[in-house]
């Protein structure tokens, strides 16, 4: 005799007689350990027994749960959204034997296109950074890829909405959250937190939201202003608007990799070529079209809607609802860009380089803020034991730190880019650092927007980072001493020999300060006094390890050796989401800082129901995600 008990969130089978045969089927996240169950049937000489949970965690609903859509009812779904729904079938299927899902790409091509962001952005399930899915259903030989480990839908969504319409968005969303469902949001799977993949998840892809349409004297809401704007649907990639504004001879301020989505860099703040001149890619926005988990279709801008306006304009893609279109401003093409730059590096294995090569850093990073006030964007890299050797073509691992340092000006001569490098250049100890010059030369602004195949085949890899923002009173109104002393307790790496990348990118300054009020939005404050966003990768991940086992551990020696240091170092600032640790201790302070507890009312007032969950975001303290199992549960 068979009995099934279903209980929020405890799923339990048993098949037993008086003779107490039992078995059990789908456990899961129950108060009470099936040894001690065992145990109460032994006490019960009868037929048959109903158990129930005396604690019940409630979780997003999943496949092993009874109030999971019927097959019937997903085929409804479908109907009613004109056919757009798609399971799941991971593209690397191909690879495995029998191709379990069907996939129609031979398994060569994805093994060779593993690394092309774009590859993945082509796909309706798959992401750049897999590991966030569980490493489900990878190719051969490729980071993350177990021998022994088969084919599933593992963390990926279980079915995708391939919408075109927002109807069909809304449609589709307001059934999941009214199920219970979790709903994720991808655009082109470019993101280093995973907030665009989940598993049991239905996920919504915005690639089909192509509309570019330029309007040189678009109205602002409640004002009789106009502005040049172009509106951009979010389906497209920077590349796609750079083109469309370049036909008219203008550009916005968006990405520094033309793959890059809208939706994502948009919404937490976004950084490019631009910023420090114009402010961040949220400052352009002057009205957006958001989809909301409970089906609403609803235009937010200066006079309708504010709130989510506030809240999608820097603090978090993915948390909200779906963007489907963006309104942004449009600038003046620069006229020339100049670029140039040097590289150093110990010039010999002994103290005085090494005391040399950190001094040096040190005056290059005091130096930014200056040199951006003067109009130089760019940025500087560190680099030290074999990192050094493998970025800078070195022969050998020298003691102390290297760096390569590329500026970029607008509207600026050869000339004076020159002056600005032989300026800094002779505040080194040229005695103990050996300096590479990169003559300065000019090029088109449209040459600096097309993709970076560097940038663009980065994905297919497994890595955690950290950041911080950094401003003068980090870098220039502080001693030496103490800003190296800074420098070399951030640059520490988890692999001893294996050495850190630390790149400041100059990418605030005068752009995010002087953005009036009403354009700031929701952006993490400190932005508006910073000027550099400054990244450390350092940590070890272990690629073919448990995801679940191998993030934590890489995040636990992040938070405890460099989150640390930042805290040290620049104790009111922040970081960037889109490039940050999401499992910072600090995420609040640090993604979000004094709008924190505005924005958790948004949320809840536009995503009653939780259905939209990413890392370290707003809310998300009150869920745990379970890599393994798949669950998304309430604390």
């Amino acid at each position: 005799m068979y009995f099934l008990l279903h209980k929020a969130g405890c799923r339990l089978a048993f098949v037993f007689t008086r003779r107490q045969f039992l078995m059990f089927h789908g456990l899961s996240y129950c108060s009470k350990p099936i040894d001690l169950m065992l145990q109460y049937l032994n006490f019960f000489p009868v037929a048959f027994l109903v158990l129930t949970a005396t604690a019940k965690q409630i979780c997003k609903v999943s496949p092993s749960d009874l109030s999971w859509p019927s097959q019937d009812a997903w085929n409804s779904l479908n109907q009613s959204i004109q056919g757009t729904l798609i399971r799941t079938a991971p593209v690397g299927s191909s690879c495995y034997s029998g191709n379990p899902f069907n996939s129609p790409e031979n398994c060569t091509v994805v093994k060779n296109h593993w690394s092309s962001a774009a590859y993945h952005a082509a796909w309706p399930e798959s992401i750049d950074y897999s590991i966030y899915a569980n490493n489900s259903c990878l190719p051969p030989g490729v980071d993350g890829y177990s021998a022994g480990k088969d084919c599933s839908i593992g963390g990926l969504p279980q079915y995708i909405v391939n919408a075109s319409t927002e109807h069909q968005v809304a449609t589709a969303m307001k059934w999941a959250s009214h199920r219970d469902i979790r709903i994720v949001v991808k655009g082109t799977g470019h993101d280093l937190g995973g907030r665009s993949t989940g598993a049991f998840a239905l996920s919504i892809w915005t690639h089909n939201f192509k509309r570019i349409q330029v309007h040189p004297k678009w109205n602002l809401p409640g004002t009789n202003d106009t502005a040049d704007v172009v509106l951009c649907g979010s389906g497209n990639n920077w590349g796609d608007v750079y083109n469309a504004v370049h036909k008219i001879n203008r550009t916005v301020v968006g990405g520094e990799d033309a793959t890059v989505g809208l939706g994502g860099l948009i919404q937490n703040g976004g950084h490019g070529l631009l910023s420090s001149h114009y402010g961040l890619a949220s400052d352009q926005v002057y009205q957006v079209t958001v989809v909301t988990t409970q089906g609403q279709l609803l235009v937010a801008n200066d006079v309708q809607n504010q709130d989510l306006f506030w809240a999608v304009r820097g603090a978090g893609g993915g948390q909200y609802g779906v963007i489907t279109e963006f309104v942004l401003r449009t600038h003046p093409v620069p006229e020339n860009v100049v670029t140039g730059g040097f590289s150093f590096y110990p010039s010999q294995n002994s103290k005085a380089s090494e005391i040399a090569s950190w001094n040096s850093l040190a005056e290059v990073a005091a130096q930014i803020p200056d040199l951006m006030d003067s109009g130089l964007t760019g940025t500087v890299t560190a680099l030290n034991k074999q990192k050094a050797v493998s970025y800078m073509g070195l022969k050998q691992e020298m003691p102390g730190v290297s760096g390569m340092i590329g500026f970029t000006g607008f509207n600026m001569t050869i000339e004076l880019m020159n002056a600005s490098i032989s300026k800094l250049v002779a505040r080194l100890d040229l005695d103990n650092v050996n300096i590479t010059l990169q003559s300065p030369s000019t090029k088109s602004y449209w040459d600096s927007t097309k993709p970076d195949p560097s940038a663009s085949n980065a994905a297919g890899s497994v890595s955690l980072m950290t950041s911080q923002l950094l401003g003068r009173s980090e870098l220039s109104d502080i001693s030496r001493e103490r800003l190296v002393d800074h420098l070399q307790r951030i640059m520490v790496s988890q692999n001893s020999t294996a050495g850190t990348m630390l790149l400041f990118g100059l990418q605030a300054g005068k752009g995010p300060a002087g953005i009036p009020e009403i354009r700031r939005g929701s952006t993490l404050p400190a932005w508006r006094e910073s000027y550099v966003h400054a990244m450390a990768y350092s940590a070890s991940i272990d690629a073919i390890g448990d995801p679940s086992r191998s993030l934590k551990s890489g995040a636990d020696w992040i938070n405890s050796a460099q989150e640390s240091a930042w805290k040290n170092w620049a104790p009111q600032s922040g970081s960037y989401m889109n490039e940050g640790n999401p499992f910072s201790i600090n995420w609040k302070h640090d993604f979000y800082g004094a709008n924190y507890e505005r924005l958790l009312k948004v949320k809840r007032k536009y995503d009653p129901s939780g259905s939209l969950f990413v890392w370290s975001g707003v809310g998300s303290n009150e869920w745990d995600y379970n890599l393994n199992s798949g669950l998304l549960c309430r604390v």
